[in-house]
This record gives structure tokens, sequence and C-alpha cells, in this order.
């Protein structure tokens, strides 16, 4: 196969360079052209020349490399390099090597990937992961602005995770929440909540399985609304899964298919970007949701299964 490779060498803690990466897929047989993740060129590549593309990296390259494959007939393969996986984890493929994951490509099964598109007053974003209001925007925002180097400075990918964790869980502590105005599918779901996560397969930010049950390629989103009633639920949660990341949480989850959203001045993240949803004056911006249902494909090795 002809592979486009589209490479973060700064994600997570990976090993992998450009040399060992064009190595490794080469020597499997494939036909590589090689770009970093920051170099647009990769996307002239895709026209003409890609069988599949090799999104090596985090979710952000991921996140990257479907949005610009989106609708085509043009299959990805993830190449898990960052810190929380958290798309390769809802594939089934964070636990395999890189080594394994190539050696699988030439007979991998092909995966349906529904695709998430928000509109605001800033355009159209289309997303993998989710989009969302309160304790992760909010905490996103804080990181981005340096309020939080440590989680950054921690030595590998599980000590970053568990200090991120421990991160939302104090400042869930100690934040207010926020008026949203909310609709799904033309039912009004407003109110006053602390975390609005509406999630395309159920895992966000440190890899918190928010919605557990949710899968990426049913055409509907899976909505996680926290208030007051639910704090300690989520601040629970947020502590055991520094101990057992395989612990659950029982949250309120709804699904919908659309989805109106508006929070006057209110940080919300879409997948890893943080914006502020608001307008002109005091009329805040009104956000809408909805998908795109198996927009993408994605190549995937089966499980393995044990021995009986």
């Amino acid at each position: 196969m002809r592979v486009v490779v589209v490479h973060n060498s700064g994600a997570g803690e990976s090993q992998y360079d450009r040399d060992s990466l064009v190595r490794l897929i080469s020597g499997a047989g494939h036909e590589t052209a090689y770009f970093p993740v920051d170099d647009d060129a990769w996307k002239d590549a895709l026209v003409g020349f890609a069988d599949v593309v090799a999104a090596a990296g985090g979710d952000g390259t991921v996140g990257e490399v479907g949005r610009a494959v989106a609708g085509r007939d043009l299959p990805i393969a993830v190449l898990p390099l960052g810190t929380a996986n958290n798309i390769s984890t809802a594939l089934g493929q964070a636990n395999f090597t890189i080594e394994d994951l190539v050696a699988a490509w030439a007979d991998a099964r092909r995966q349906p990937f529904d695709i998430g598109v928000a509109r605001g007053s800033w355009g159209t974003f289309r997303f993998l992961e989710g989009v969302g209001a309160g304790l992760l925007a909010d905490g996103m925002a804080e990181i981005r602005g340096g309020r939080a180097d440590y989680i950054h400075q921690a030595t590998d990918s599980d000590d970053r995770m568990s200090a991120a964790r421990g991160f939302f869980r104090r400042l869930l502590a100690r934040m207010p929440s926020t008026q949203i105005k909310l609709s799904l599918d033309g039912r009004d779901f407003s109110g006053h909540y602390l975390l609005v996560e509406a999630l395309n397969f159920g895992a966000a930010g440190p890899n918190l399985r928010l919605a557990p049950q949710a899968t990426p390629s049913d055409g509907l989103l899976d909505i996680v609304l926290v208030d007051e009633n639910h704090r300690r639920d989520l601040a629970d949660y947020l502590l055991s899964s520094r101990i057992d990341p395989e612990h659950l949480p029982e949250l309120p989850i709804y699904q919908a298919r659309h989805i109106s959203l508006s929070c006057g001045r209110c940080h919300l993240h879409l997948d890893d970007e943080v914006r502020t949803a608001a307008g002109s004056g005091e009329r805040p911006t009104v956000i809408d949701l909805s998908l795109e249902p198996n927009a993408l494909t994605f190549l995937t090795r089966a499980p393995v299964r044990a021995n009986r």
C-alpha cells in the first residue's frame, strides 16, 4: 500500500522519529511518504498517492487527519503515540504495539466512524471526540494559560493522566455551575451545569470514560449532564479513576442527533481546541451540534483472543 505518514514527533513520550517510522512501515512492504503534522503538504499528498493515511501521534494528530479526509474513501491507520490516545482506545487499538499495528495493515478490518459537526459564529468545526462546556473546557483553558504546568512535567503518560485527573477534581471543588441553554432533539434540558459533554464515543480529556457505553458509529451523540446533584459523583469518579483507570462513573447520560447549546461567555472545547461561546453585545452565540454518520474509516487490528 501507499502510505502517507502524518507524524507529531512531540506527542507523548514517543521514541519514534522520522527514520524509525519510515523504516518500520517500509519494512512491512509499504511505499511511504512522510510528513510532520505541521507541514500542510501532507494534505496535497493524499490526492492521487495515498491508499491509507497513518496518523502517528496523539488524539490531536488523529483529529487533524480525520478532518482532512472526512467523507473520502480513504482509511486512517492510527499509530497511538500520545498521552490519552482516546480515539485509539475507542477503536480497541491502544494495547497493541506500533509494530503489531503496522504488521496488521494488510488484512486489517475497516471500522466506520462518525464525525461530529459544530456550527457557531466562528464557522464550522468537525470533531472526532466531543464538544463540551463546564469542567473540561474551563480546565483546558487554565492549562493552556499555564496555570497547571506540573501536568506536562510528569515523567510518563500515566503520571500525566493522573495529574490531570487530580487537577480537574480540584477545579471541580471550587467552580460554580454555569447556566446553559440546551436542547436535545428539540427537548429542553436547560439548567445550571458543572459539566456538559456531547461525546462521539464516550471519552474525553485525560481518558475520562464519561459515557462508557457510547459507540462511534451509531449516528448518535452521547450527552453527559452533571449538575449540583451529581457533583459528588463526578468528584468520586475523578478520584477513583486515578487509582483504577477501569473504574466507570455513574452520571446522567442522554442521546441525541441534534443539539443546540448556548452559555453566554463560557468556555467551550471542541476536541482539544478551546473557544469562547459569545456573540456580540449581550446576546450569546448558539452552538449547533450534529453528526455525519460513517464519514470516516479506520483500519483496525482484531483483538487477540485469550486461549481457552
